[in-house]
């Protein structure tokens, strides 16, 4: 189900929310985590028995691998280091498997076996659970001390069906199974294990109810209707049709609209919903076209996703560089290019990669990525140090997201098209295009659609900084608040806000448009 199904909002939701909090009251806090892990089950199931076998089958081998790798005393014995290299093994593989069709093709030329295309398909979640259990495992591998206390002794049966169930809960919490937040063990561990979790607080109820209705709104009114008028336009392109320079124009900013709200739709209502259970989750979100450039973005925007693919990717290939630079005594150039510049372009190639094998995505990452390199390059000159010095913030920060709005709006008409050839066809009519190339040209409605966007993302408070009283997550990066001093509180103004949005968004919700990144 997905969050804006009404079976979810009016069936699903309410009935795993009275059997939790009516399981912690009598049988305490395990029970109900096995009550939010088994509804969680649930609540995915709709999506196909192969994908609910598929997820469950992977928790089953982690779990098992994290098990092992707590018992093991010895941390760097053989047998240890192969039966983490296996669990993580499993992990990558069965994440390629799915999401990349070369990987199919080269086991069908070799074993010259077809495949269903039903088998083959992406399973909703996989990337997000995946990349989740395998921090897990790493920091089982570390003896962390949050993944022993979560799981907890396993010397009896019984302590074994007590772990086995907090972590199943970990991993399936249905908030972020789908789409993430991708969240550490470390951050979820001390709240569960807190002698409160499980009991009922209204300040956990109210702040969730807002964050579910600011997603709701993001995603039924603001992102499907701006997809009604960016789909066309990148589908026209992608059959080569001609289009006229204003319809074309407001395609690319539409779409760079509507992912920014489908996307951070879902991450509100994610650290909504969780916050109803009392979990606060890793904020994903923050302004991020509020952003004074690339290095800045990618503290706004899918954080964790990015802090994870540096925690596995960057990070090590960045040491290993540095390190054996160092020791060969190499130049700057040198030095900069082994440990910062190359892992740089292959961590945000593989960020593109991640959302499918295809050459947009792969020219998405490298445009990215170079882009990320210059800006870092230029911030540490003595140059624009001088001018940071001499310049005020706010012109600056004007600046800045003057310059960096246009290029990454057409980065991602990029990660929009279907083929390269269709995203060169797009851009040159956004030039030469003709006035009157083809009869659809933009309406009143589309460009006040995209003049109410816009001003909400540039002029109103993110969910983040409006509730921040109430702390709605864990703050993944730290970065400035760019929106004015609005602050939510709960009294009957904001009820009523709140009232308006729910039945505004309701108004749409037939659609049933499926989140963007559940393709992913």
């Amino acid at each position: 189900m997905i969050f804006t199904d009404p079976t979810f909002l009016f069936l699903a939701l309410p009935v795993t929310f009275a059997l939790f909090y009516g399981v912690r009251a009598r049988f305490g806090k395990t029970a109900a985590l096995g009550v939010l892990f088994l509804s969680s089950l649930a609540i995915y199931a709709p999506w196909g028995l192969h994908n609910l076998v598929l997820l469950v089958v992977s928790i089953l081998i982690n779990f098992s691998v994290a098990t092992y790798l707590l018992l093991i005393e010895t941390k760097h014995s053989p047998t240890r280091r192969a039966v983490y290299a296996a669990g993580q093994c499993y992990n990558l593989l069965s994440l390629a498997w799915f999401k990349y069709t070369f990987v199919q093709s080269l086991y069908s030329h070799f074993t010259g076996r077809a495949f269903d295309a039903d088998i083959i398909a992406i399973p909703i979640g996989i990337s997000f659970y995946t990349f989740q259990q395998a921090s897990v495992l790493a920091d089982a591998y570390n003896n962390d001390e949050s993944v022993k206390i979560f799981v907890g002794k396993l010397n009896t049966l019984k302590a074994k069906v007590a772990g086995f169930l907090r972590y199943g809960f970990f991993i399936s919490f249905f908030p972020h199974m789908v789409i993430g937040p991708i969240a550490y063990l470390r951050e979820i561990q001390p709240q569960v294990s807190a002698p409160g979790f499980g009991r009922f607080r209204s300040t956990n109820i109210s702040v969730g109810l807002m964050l579910v209705g600011i997603g709701m709104f993001k995603k039924l009114v603001l992102a499907d209707n701006l997809g009604v008028n960016a789909d066309p336009v990148f589908v026209q392109a992608a059959a080569g049709g001609a289009l006229n320079p204003l319809s074309a124009w407001l395609g690319v900013f539409s779409y760079y609209a509507q992912l920014y709200f489908d996307f951070s739709g879902y991450s509100d209502m994610a650290l909504g919903l969780a916050r109803m259970f009392g979990v606060r989750f890793p904020i994903n979100f923050n302004s991020p076209l509020k952003s004074v450039g690339i290095v800045d973005f990618y503290r706004r925007w899918h954080m964790t996703l990015t802090r994870v693919i540096s925690r596995f990717l960057f990070s090590p290939l960045s040491l290993a560089g540095t390190r054996f630079s160092a020791a060969r005594q190499l130049g700057t150039l040198q030095s900069r290019a082994l440990g910062l510049w190359g892992p740089l372009l292959l961590n945000f190639e593989v960020i593109a990669l991640w959302h499918g094998a295809s050459l947009p995505f792969a020219l998405f990452g490298l445009v990215h990525g170079s882009w990320y390199v210059l800006e870092t390059e230029v911030r540490r000159s003595r140059l624009w140090k001088a001018w940071r010095e001499r310049s005020p913030d706010g012109l600056r920060r004007v600046l800045g997201r003057a310059l960096f709005v246009l290029p990454m709006a057409l980065t991602f008409a990029i990660f929009r098209s279907k083929s390269l050839a269709a995203t060169g066809d797009l851009f040159s009519q956004l030039v030469t295009g003709s006035l009157a190339a083809d009869r659809s040209m933009p309406t009143r409605r589309a460009v006040e659609m995209l003049g109410i966007a816009f001003s909400i993302i540039y002029f109103l408070p993110s969910s983040v900084e409006l509730l921040r009283r109430y702390r709605p997550g864990i703050m993944t990066y730290e970065s400035t608040a760019y929106g004015p001093d609005i602050v939510w509180r709960p009294n009957w103004l904001w009820a009523a806000f709140w009232t308006f949005l729910i039945l505004t968004s309701l108004y749409f919700v037939s659609r049933q448009q499926p989140f963007l990144y559940m393709g992913f």
